[in-house]
């Protein structure tokens, strides 16, 4: 078993997002593939001596959506865009570099996975997506 990090060394001195602003997530989720993301977060990282459930977000803060979307999340051909007062029932944790955020589950249960996936919504269509091929014949 490999020994956990503690995430308060990767928090930042910021407010979580509140309100009207943009959050996004590579899609598409279902509870099963958000239990599996915040199983392997508990893997690598605690949070005051307990294993740290949670999932990936980022916030549109500091740069516009399709600046966001090309730089982190061009390989997803889906995403979920949901204002952040949505997950206002989930702690929302300011970790590593500006502008990711840890969703906070407390016990990743099917009911909370359930009630995280309804606040996500319903998967887009990501306007930034590029299909990236193994192929080098295919490179630029």
């Amino acid at each position: 078993m490999r020994e956990r990090r503690d995430i308060a060394t990767r928090l930042r001195p910021e407010d979580p997002p509140g309100g009207d602003v943009l959050v996004i997530r590579g899609g598409p989720d279902t509870a099963g593939t958000l239990g599996q993301d915040a199983a392997r977060t508990a893997e690598f990282w605690a949070l005051e001596g307990v294993p740290l459930l949670g999932i990936s977000v980022f916030a549109v803060l500091g740069m516009p959506l399709d600046q966001l979307l090309r730089d982190r999340f061009s390989r997803f051909s889906v995403i979920h865009r949901l204002q952040a007062s949505y997950l206002a029932e989930f702690q929302l944790l300011p970790t590593f570099r500006s502008p990711h955020f840890t969703v906070r589950l407390q016990q990743a249960n099917a009911e909370e996975l359930s009630r995280l996936l309804a606040a996500l919504g319903a998967p887009i269509l990501n306007p930034e997506y590029h299909e990236v091929s193994d192929d080098p014949r295919e490179a630029g």
